[in-house]
């Protein structure tokens, strides 16, 4: 039986355009009426298409398809197949770290007001890191560097966080008001990403670290005095600092007219 492209377009739910996009790559070879433009779709041109359909879905190119459907042998077409698979499981792998750094990152942003001013310890992985941009008084930067991995690490946000880099002999020093800014990932995820490093980028070792939530409130108001706390909790409980301090920067939100600037900080501290 014979059918018009429309018919075909009905039948399998396919916009004409596409059908013939189809004939285009190779897909399907439509006859052509005599002295006409016209063409007429067989049954054995239905299957095609609907063959391709289903490659498709697994997003699979048009390229590939023709020759899956009119050359490949069965090795050509399980080696395709398998390729798609891995790209969908490499997919499947990158959600699932997704999920599990947005769903954690949510968990945070639920407790903040309850963290804010408090200490707890955590036990935290090993992360690398590097520093992008120095101050040395308020909220007045120097020129931000331009590091080779820069571009590399900011395409893998979120799993690349941004973060607040702070010696911990400077905010025991009240004579001195500096810090840095800098970009920050678990080790293990910067293997999973395939991440590039360098000589510059630096490890923070897995350690149990005292960690509190601050609000460094808005655009000009930092300084290392607002440590002061921290530093008093750690003399006042005998804790002994093992590193300087990291940062995560947790959300900048509005409320009462002001902006507040939540970070989350971790030190290391013998055990």
């Amino acid at each position: 039986m014979a059918y018009r492209i429309g018919e075909v377009s009905k039948l399998l739910g396919l916009p004409v355009e596409t059908i013939r996009y189809y004939e285009k790559e190779q897909i399907i070879a439509p006859k052509r009426q005599e002295n006409s433009d016209y063409r007429t779709y067989e049954t054995w041109d239905i299957f095609f298409l609907m063959e391709c359909m289903r490659y498709r879905s697994f997003d699979i190119s048009l390229k590939d398809i023709s020759k899956m459907l009119h050359n490949d042998s069965l090795d050509f077409f399980v080696e395709r197949i398998g390729f798609k698979q891995q790209v969908i499981d490499e997919k499947l792998r990158y959600y699932q770290m997704l999920e599990r750094k947005i769903s954690a990152y949510k968990d945070k942003l639920a407790s903040l007001p309850y963290n804010v001013g408090c200490y707890w310890f955590v036990n935290t992985p090993e992360y690398r890191y590097f520093t992008y941009v120095r101050r040395e008084d308020g909220d007045h930067y120097g020129e931000v560097e331009e590091k080779p991995l820069f571009p590399h690490w900011l395409k893998q946000i979120p799993f690349v966080e941004f973060t607040h880099h702070i010696s911990f002999a400077d905010i025991a020093d009240p004579r001195i008001d500096r810090d840095a800014w800098g970009l920050c990932v678990e080790s293990a995820d910067a293997a999973l990403l395939n991440l590039p490093l360098n000589a510059e980028v630096q490890i923070r070792p897995a350690s149990l670290c005292l960690c509190t939530v601050m609000d460094l409130g808005d655009y000009g108001n930092l300084t290392l005095r607002q440590f002061d706390p921290l530093v008093t909790y750690i003399r006042d409980h005998g804790i002994v600092p093992e590193g300087d301090i990291i940062g995560k920067i947790l959300t900048r939100v509005h409320a009462d007219g002001k902006m507040h600037r939540y970070i989350e900080y971790t030190i290391p501290v013998r055990k």
